[in-house]
């Protein structure tokens, strides 16, 4: 019996735990729109981690995407007073940095000659991660990123947007303003790419 009710509070734990954490989040969101820069600082200590590593996926180096992700932060806080309360906060953040990282992709001179040719064709619809997510969660974690980055940014850029924020194609292709046989194409090559760097962890 004392094994059983063990188990029954440690079950409630996580929800209480997100309960608090939203109910937390909620007035360090109050607290800053109210102008207090010290809640808005730790609003952003929550979600900072995940947010660089989301940047530093699409831009595949340093010191831009700490220049997006510092921008981000100024805008985000420019731009609270419009953040409307019951939403959760890191959604609307990272679409700042995601649109800031793509803006700065496309004014950027980058050779795709070759993506446009191989893209005239239609590849068959794309797998799930499979053996890379043995990868990403494991001791080859450094690999993966470095291969990520090495990739063209056509290439990361789908691939970051599909399983780093989990967008669905019909989402990626209208933010990207290309076709769906366009995403597919290109996460199903950024998927082989990446494969065939890492082949020696698989």
């Amino acid at each position: 019996m004392t094994r059983n009710s063990g188990k029954r509070e440690e079950s409630n734990i996580p929800a209480v735990s997100l309960e608090d954490g939203k109910a937390l989040e909620r007035k360090l969101i109050e607290a800053a729109q109210a102008g207090d820069q010290r809640a808005f600082g730790q609003l952003i200590r929550r979600h900072q981690k995940r947010l660089f590593r989301f940047v530093f996926g699409l831009m595949g180096a340093f010191d831009p995407t700490e220049d997006i992700v510092q921008e981000a932060y100024v805008k985000a806080y420019q731009a609270l007073s419009s953040f409307k309360l019951g939403y959760d906060f890191y959604p609307w953040l990272v679409t700042i940095a995601r649109n800031l990282a793509y803006n700065q992709l496309t004014r950027e001179d980058r050779k795709e000659s070759l993506d446009e040719i191989k893209e005239k064709g239609f590849d068959a619809p794309s797998a799930d991660l499979g053996p890379l997510e043995k990868i990403i969660q494991g001791e080859g974690q450094r690999r993966f990123y470095a291969a990520l980055q090495a990739l063209p940014s056509p290439y990361r850029v789908v691939f970051v947007l599909r399983h780093f924020e989990d967008m669905d194609y019909s989402q990626i292709a209208s933010y990207l303003k290309i076709p769906p046989g366009t995403v597919d194409s290109r996460l199903h090559r950024a998927r082989k790419m990446l494969m065939e760097a890492l082949a020696d962890l698989l």
